[in-house]
């Protein structure tokens, strides 16, 4: 009987440590590669790594759509079929059609079937997020896209997010079942923390939500200020529901301490795929001083800022430099119009997104990262160019802190202080031999303190810990 419990003991052992093992994780992210930005790639390469570690990964996440075409030929459909009627009409019964309404009615909707099938056509020869794939593997992870109103790649409106919350439950309803996952790993409260909330009322899972930035109420998100007033009550009651809670920088946990300063909030920080951001072997030094700025052109990023920056740099007389502008957004062009206005069309160089070899090559051929942004969780581009070896020079946002060593791999300043951000970037333009010592500081940290590996292996103690195993 003793030997009998030994062996039954040893093998519920052997089954807990399998399960431990290989785990089945899905992953709900609104943005995936190529949508989106760092939020993106980071939930990728998280993926990634724990496909690595032997675990089996699903992710749920956006396959743009558009409704021109459906609609479209919805409208010529009906507009023929007032065009046949009135044929009829005529021949069979010889009506008069000169002031037949379904003239005017029938030839209006054709023309605007036809505006909308061409809108259509247009929007899927050029929109860079076209024809993804329903299922795919990526770094071996098996990633479902699922239709969405979306129609740009680098930002995502409320009633866009909002397609994905509902076209995210309804299709993760359908999957579950069928993948079994042992846990669910949110990005973003919202728009995909509900998800998470409707998967555990149906089928037990619990889940994490991981906070990224935008996603927690805060005054310096202004692009959510109104919607946040109705919904810091939601926010709280789902995080309280949520088996686990992740911020991604300490900076961010204070913030959403402000809406739930009794929850625990753990913090895991991003993290660099270093063996592709490697800095130069040797980098020319030959031309201007090349400034590099990564990112969304919106409002808490601030390069509005920046671009005031770069006038108070000419005024002082700096100006041996270029500011490379890489990105998009929905202030592109108030930014564009400040560079006309501040006469600096010779200094600053707008590139657009750019595709991940360019990325890479942009970092390593420039001499210095520089922000003003005024929110961050923890930014991506950033940990980019420190990867790339490169120093520096930002505000004092969220995040930030915990990568910028003051004088040791760059500077930070007081946020809107455009006149102390442009005095540490004259420093820096005109001592390349500091650079060059903090970019290799820089290229320290992140070796040091933000390898995906480990990153992956924080996230799966957290799965083991949350997830029930008395099955």
């Amino acid at each position: 009987m003793e030997n009998r419990c030994v062996i039954f003991l040893y093998e519920e052992c052997e089954r807990f440590c399998e399960k431990l093992r290989n785990m089945r994780i899905l992953i709900i992210n609104y943005e995936f590669p190529p949508i989106g930005a760092g939020w993106g790639k980071a939930s990728q390469k998280i993926a990634g790594c724990l496909v690595d570690m032997g675990h089996t990964v699903r992710v749920i996440t956006s396959r743009p759509t558009q409704l021109y075409s459906f609609f479209g030929n919805i409208s010529v459909l009906i507009g023929l079929g007032f065009w046949i009627y009135l044929a009829y009409a005529k021949f069979a019964f010889n009506e008069d059609l000169s002031d037949h309404g379904f003239t005017i009615l029938g030839t209006l909707l054709l023309l605007i079937g036809f505006i909308l099938r061409h809108t259509g056509l247009t929007w899927e020869l050029t929109n860079p997020i076209r024809g993804l794939k329903r299922l795919e593997f990526v770094d071996g992870a098996e990633v479902h896209r699922i239709p969405v109103l979306r129609r740009r790649q680098e930002y995502c409106s409320t009633f866009e997010m909002g397609t994905f919350m509902l076209s995210g439950m309804w299709h993760s309803l359908f999957q579950v079942p069928e993948f079994k996952p042992d846990v669910v790993h949110i990005f973003f409260g919202i728009p995909d923390g509900p998800i998470g909330w409707a998967l555990k009322r149906v089928y037990g899972l619990p889940y994490l939500i991981s906070l990224r930035g935008a996603d927690v109420p805060s005054e310096e998100v202004k692009r959510f200020a109104r919607q946040y007033k109705v919904l810091r009550p939601f926010v709280r009651w789902l995080w309280h529901d949520a088996d686990a809670l992740v911020a991604v920088s300490n900076g961010l946990r204070d913030y959403a301490f402000q809406t739930t300063p009794d929850l625990p909030i753990e913090v895991i920080s991003n993290a660099i795929e270093l063996s592709v951001f490697t800095p130069l072997a040797r980098r020319n030094g030959d031309g201007p001083v090349k400034l590099l700025f990564v990112g969304r052109f919106n409002a808490f990023k601030n390069v509005e800022a920046l671009i005031e920056t770069v006038g108070r740099l000419k005024e002082l007389g700096v100006d041996n430099f270029e500011l490379q502008l890489v990105g998009d957004g929905e202030r592109r062009a108030n930014v564009e119009r400040l560079v006309i206005d501040k006469k600096l069309t010779k200094q600053a160089r707008f590139l657009g997104w750019v595709d991940r070899d360019s990325i890479v090559k942009l970092y390593q051929q420039a001499d210095l990262f520089v922000t003003a942004t005024t929110w961050e969780g923890m930014p991506n581009t950033v940990l980019e160019g420190m990867a790339c070896g490169l120093p520096v020079v930002a505000t004092r946002a969220s995040g930030l802190e915990e990568l910028v060593r003051e004088g040791v791999n760059g500077y930070l300043v007081d946020i809107n202080d455009t006149v102390a951000l442009a005095d540490r970037i004259a420093t820096l333009i005109n001592n390349p031999y500091e650079r060059r010592r903090m970019g290799k500081e820089s290229r320290k940290v992140a070796e040091q303190e933000f390898a995906w590996e480990y990153i992956a292996e924080q996230y799966v103690k957290i799965y083991e810990r949350i997830c029930d195993y008395k099955q």
